[in-house]
């Protein structure tokens, strides 16, 4: 059931399953409820544990992102089982082997290039620039804290690191690029003839039985499959929305009561060096220090002392910083500086010693409000009308399930019209019948056999429909008198289909044992000429065929049934392998590349087989296949 209707649930249905949940409380007592799940195990991988609540978060956020990737396609019930916890149980262990390896290793991803990645992600930009309120939203909405979100992407960026280590050590050798050239420029010398189906078809003979024959033995071939049209209600936000008003005094105080969502952040600009943490580190602050109140050059010394490689080549410049993207303590040493120019005192993180240097303030700046009144009435909109959706929503469940025989008085209380489909199969339709949803509700036995409203469908998160059988039409096989002529085509068709294959075969055998190609196709045959792999000057069903041959001495035939019922004989009697002289660069780079990254592939894939082999995995099946929310 939607989350939402679950979350917001009253009236006595919800009363009732409050009294059936408050039995189990009542005998084994609310803790088991409350501290159990969160402690459970699913898998533990050289120690270290996933447990179900990381899964079942991991299932969501699979689920969420398979929704905005198939948008209306989406099917809840596609994601909602056992194998798909596997799944996402199998990418955890494998994203924690990966952490282990890359703690192994010492690999490292700077602050920066986490802020750098943060403020480049379109999903936190609003206007194409970084929005700190922004990327706090779309935190919460899916799950996440800023400091839990950097910690998962700094795992994500160092997995991907490891990753690109690997395949940038793969090497193809020049003799690996120069054979699959030659094999891919590589020409044939084809001949072939046809022995064609419609020199037989003045041969063939239908008769009534055996079309008859055909239609018993194919009646599925010949039925029109049943149908069904529906009456829906449909709750779309996006029409709420448009039906809300709004005053000019009710969007002013919406702009006022939300004003810190249309003013630009603070930004500050900084330059840093970085010093190892080490039993030198006391002694190189101090002497850093010392040169700058000396007047040395920060720049300058950023490219000496620095072991930043990413800034240090620039005069230790990190570009524009916003609040909640940074280590912490490095960004209150940034944002404690007051002017421009002034240099903090040494900063300590995991990464080591900061001498930081502000460069730049930009001041967040107040953006008036009839410079944003389009977007604060749209939001304003939004806002009222996803009340409003959720109550409806509500009230659309509770009506069509306790009015299960009509909707009339879900339309009439909820001012919806009530909507007809049009026919469809159980392959879908068009409108409402493109969801996998509706469709599979549409011939549920309660929609289709005992004539009942269907539960709430969510189309998306903000369409909902509900659902009812208008008209059915059953499945019929159709008269054969309709289909006979169809069937008797077929059946000559393929009988002279199968009589060209006879004669050719006899063709083929007769040009092995040394016949001229000529006498034995004396109308068809076509001489011999090269022809590349994608040489458009012939069948590609010819051409697949001819390469598919041994590349031998002799003259080599073969014979097929091509797609149109013809037999075609064919005969290679050269190959010539593909010059690598006259392959232009940009082919040549861009096989040298798929190369690359396909040895790359197969490397990833065997240092992830040998990981998984080495290490310590235990999965415990019975905490995967249940879940909390069972």
């Amino acid at each position: 059931m939607l989350h939402f209707i679950r979350d917001r649930a009253q009236g006595w249905i919800a009363w009732f399953i409050v009294g059936l949940i408050s039995i189990p409380f009542a005998l084994w007592g609310v803790n088991s409820y409350v501290s159990g799940p969160s402690d459970t195990i699913v898998a533990e991988i050289n120690g270290e544990e996933i447990t179900q609540p990381e899964l079942l978060q991991a299932v969501q956020r699979y689920r969420d992102q398979m929704r905005e990737m198939m948008g209306e396609e989406f099917n809840p019930e596609m994601f909602d089982n056992a194998e798909i916890r596997y799944v996402v149980l199998d990418d955890l262990i494998e994203q924690q082997l990966i952490r282990s390896a890359v703690d192994d290793l010492g690999l490292r991803i700077s602050d920066r290039q986490i802020a750098q990645f943060i403020q480049q992600t379109p999903a936190f930009q609003r206007d194409g620039t970084f929005d700190s309120e922004q990327y706090q939203m779309v935190l919460a909405r899916a799950g996440f804290t800023p400091t839990s979100y950097e910690a998962s992407l700094r795992d994500d960026l160092l997995g991907q690191q490891l990753v690109q280590n690997i395949e940038g050590s793969t090497l193809v050798s020049q003799v690996e690029v120069e054979r699959l050239l030659k094999l891919e420029n590589q020409q044939r010398k084809i001949a072939f003839g046809v022995v064609k189906l419609e020199a037989f078809l003045d041969e063939t003979e239908v008769d009534e039985a055996d079309v008859r024959g055909f239609f018993d033995a194919n009646q599925s071939s010949f039925t029109s499959p049943e149908q069904i049209s529906l009456d829906y209600l449909e709750l779309s936000l996006d029409e709420i929305s448009s039906q809300v008003k709004a005053s000019d005094e009710q969007l002013q105080q919406y702009y006022v009561d939300n004003k810190s969502q249309f003013v630009g952040p603070e930004q500050r600009r900084a330059s840093h060096i970085l010093i190892e943490d080490n039993e030198e580190a006391e002694q190189i602050l101090a002497e850093i220090q010392s040169k700058l109140e000396e007047g040395q050059s920060f720049e300058e010394l950023a490219k000496t002392y620095s072991i930043d490689v990413g800034s240090a080549s620039s005069g230790g410049d990190l570009g524009a910083i916003q609040r909640d993207v940074m280590e912490p303590a490095f960004e209150e040493a940034v944002f404690a500086l007051q002017n421009v120019g002034d240099i903090s005192e040494p900063v300590k993180t995991e990464f080591g010693y900061h001498i930081i240097q502000l460069t730049d303030i930009d001041q967040s700046s107040n953006i008036e409000f009839a410079d944003v009144k389009d977007e604060v009435e749209l939001q304003y909109k939004r806002q009222q009308a996803e009340r409003q959706f959720y109550d409806k929503a509500e009230e659309l469940a509770n009506l069509t399930y306790e009015n299960p025989e009509t909707l009339d008085i879900a339309a009439e209380s909820l001012t919806l019209d009530i909507q007809t489909s049009s026919l469809f199969t159980r392959s879908g339709g068009s409108g409402i019948a493109e969801n996998p949803a509706v469709v599979k509700a549409a011939f549920s036995d309660d929609v289709l056999n005992q004539e009942l409203n269907s539960p709430v469908i969510e189309l998306s998160d903000t369409r909902l429909v509900v659902i009812r059988k208008n008209s059915y039409v059953e499945a019929t096989v159709l008269p054969f008198d309709s289909v006979a002529p169809a069937i008797t085509e077929q059946l000559r068709y393929q009988r002279a289909s199968d009589l060209a294959y006879i004669q050719g075969e006899a063709r083929l055998q007769e040009l092995e044992s040394g016949a001229s190609a000529t006498e034995v196709f004396p109308d068809t045959w076509q001489p011999a000429a090269y022809y590349g792999r994608d040489s458009q000057d012939i069948s590609a069903q010819i051409l697949d065929k001819a390469f598919r041959l041994p590349n031998a001495e002799s003259t080599q035939y073969a014979g097929f049934t091509t797609e149109n019922g013809n037999y075609v004989v064919i005969a290679v009697s050269d190959v010539k392998q593909g010059s690598v002289e006259d392959v232009e660069p940009e082919m040549r780079d861009g096989l040298v590349s798929n190369l690359t990254r396909l040895n790359g592939s197969v490397e990833v894939a065997a240092f992830l087989n040998t990981l998984r082999s080495e290490a310590d995995i235990e999965i415990y099946e019975s905490r995967v296949t249940s879940s909390e929310e069972e």
